[in-house]
């Protein structure tokens, strides 16, 4: 993975961890192990410990975002198109299944943005949290590549953030035919991350993140 990636012409966004937040989108119980879980989120959540552990470590800010909506629905709006929470058995506001998984879980000190939609910034603090922090790179890990982290990132370009997303930091299963045919996982992603790192930000992987983590010890 190149330290450098074209920013859709001759700018481009460089790799640094300066002013870098570690962004874990919507890792929870319902996401991972519950009613809404997305295929392969066990296994991300395992790959994503080291990360976790090691970033902490360098003291760097992690932020999380889960989504939860108020018990009786009243905030999902189109969001009704899903059974689970239109039925009222995931992701409901204090609610277990609504928390982060327990291998995940934040720490006391970092910040959990609850969010309505799938964006981490709509009608949230989340711009806020990383500002006060004097964030300026911004790097997405999560559920589901296609959907929250994705609308995320683009968000996050919008307001100037250089934003990475992590190529084997997110997941997502296969998408259903829906008068294009079926699209399997691994297309979704090979799209996402093109159109990400095409027009958006970057794209990199744990690795580079671990390694540039080390090279920044004392």
């Amino acid at each position: 993975m190149p330290s450098k990636v074209p920013f859709g012409g001759s700018d481009t966004i460089k790799f640094t961890l300066d002013e870098a937040a570690l962004l874990i989108v919507d890792m929870q119980v319902d996401f991972v192990h519950g009613p809404m879980a997305v295929a392969g989120a066990p296994a991300l959540a395992a790959r994503l410990q080291p990360l976790l552990s090691a970033w902490r470590r360098s003291g760097l800010p992690v932020i999380y975002t889960v989504e939860a909506h108020r018990p009786g629905g009243g905030d999902l709006g189109y969001l009704a198109r899903f059974d689970p929470l239109r039925a009222g058995v995931a992701l409901v506001e204090g609610t277990p299944g609504a928390a982060v998984v327990p291998e995940l879980a934040p720490a006391p000190d970092e910040t959990v943005v609850t969010k309505r939609r799938f964006s981490g910034f709509c009608g949230t603090d989340l711009e806020l949290a990383l500002r006060s922090r004097g964030v300026t790179r911004l790097f997405i890990a999560g559920v589901a590549t296609h959907v929250c982290c994705d609308t995320t990132g683009r968000d996050a370009a919008q307001l100037n953030f250089a934003t990475w997303l992590l190529s084997d930091g997110t997941s997502c299963g296969d998408l259903p035919d829906l008068g294009w045919g079926p699209v399997p996982a691994g297309t979704v992603h090979q799209v996402v991350f093109t159109l990400f790192a095409h027009r958006f930000g970057a794209v990199c992987r744990i690795a580079d993140l671990l390694d540039a983590l080390a090279a920044r010890r004392p």
